[in-house]
């Protein structure tokens, strides 16, 4: 690209998403918000997969979502014809600007670019430099670089984490019924089985966080449900409840007093909703870590989330309890 443009100069822009999880859409989330400010009648799409795209399906800051031919990975050498055939598709929109601020040298994702863009592509390779600071810089450090480059001098890198009327109510009225007010938030799992806590680890956590004085609420997807049932069915101060999408999820962070996680999405919906949080993690990068003054570590086993010092949880757990 031999310019970038200022956001203002834009009508209809395009914005990759190379990753599908929710963290890195939530990540993210805050350039969307600050370009349409800056440039209300601006057209946003979003191409995406994954979990991200039922999230960016009700983000009041795009205009259309596109779903790419990925189901939760984008890998190299795979989906060749299929990432053609769409790029082709979204090249006919004759996009103003190609935004990319994901890390996939992938030959199959740069082709794809390549022909979606018209030379129109700004991303982590546009020549003559790497515009968005180095692999060290924290997330929103890189979404904060994108919105300087497009002429957004002070932009607010606050996460965007949009929860309905309707869903707020039926929260609240779950909660209601179940008589909580102030509740710990336990996530049992993440998106892949090395950062999901086991039904021993899961009974441990609440046995040695119980010194905190409050209920737990578990938060799972339809087919966790009756597991996590039986894992707690001994105990009265933990109460399973059944996420009917994220936004649920969102508003039962939003709700809670704190966060206990091993999932990095719910990491960064606590970090935007400024929850203290213990989160788990197995691999530690300062691109995906808390941005959130009230979050405590416990770095793991980088094969097993469920295989941690147990002393160094019971300092953690009591860390949370100068924010309570």
């Amino acid at each position: 690209m031999k310019e970038i443009p200022a956001v203002q100069t834009l009508h209809n822009m395009l914005i990759l998403r190379g990753e599908g999880s929710l963290g890195d859409a939530i990540l993210s989330s805050a350039c969307y918000r600050e370009i349409k400010k800056a440039n209300p009648q601006i057209k946003i799409t979003v191409a995406c997969f994954g979990s991200a795209y039922g999230y960016f399906l009700h983000f009041p800051y795009v205009d259309e979502v596109f779903k790419l031919p990925v189901h939760r990975v984008l890998r190299p050498n795979q989906r060749w014809v299929s990432l053609i055939w769409a790029a082709l598709k979204l090249r006919r929109r004759h996009f103003d600007l190609v935004l990319d601020s994901c890390y996939k040298p992938f030959w199959n994702w740069r082709l794809f670019k390549k022909i979606v863009g018209r030379g129109l592509v700004l991303d982590n390779y546009t020549s003559p430099v790497q515009p968005f600071g180095a692999p060290s810089a924290h997330a929103s450090e890189h979404e904060v670089a994108i919105l300087k480059l497009l002429g957004i001098a002070h932009p607010n890198p606050a996460y965007e984490l949009p929860v309905p009327a309707d869903t707020q109510q039926a929260v609240e009225q779950w909660l209601t019924q179940q008589k909580l007010s102030r509740y710990i938030l336990l996530n049992p799992s993440g998106s892949v089985a090395a950062r999901s806590f086991r039904a021993d680890t899961l009974r441990e956590i609440c046995a040695v966080a119980r010194r905190l004085r409050l209920p737990f609420v578990v938060p799972a997807m339809a087919s966790q449900v009756q597991q996590l049932q039986k894992i707690f069915a001994d105990e009265k101060d933990v109460f399973v409840k059944q996420t009917a999408h994220v936004f649920e999820l969102f508003e039962l962070v939003r709700r809670s007093a704190a966060v206990l996680t091993p999932d990095t999405a719910v990491v960064h919906i606590a970090s935007g909703f400024e929850k203290p949080t213990l989160a788990f993690y197995n691999t530690l990068s300062a691109y995906n870590a808390p941005h959130n003054p009230q979050a405590v570590l416990l770095e793991t086993d980088p094969a097993d989330i469920n295989t941690f010092d147990w002393w160094q949880l019971e300092k953690r757990i009591d860390e949370l309890q100068k924010w309570l």
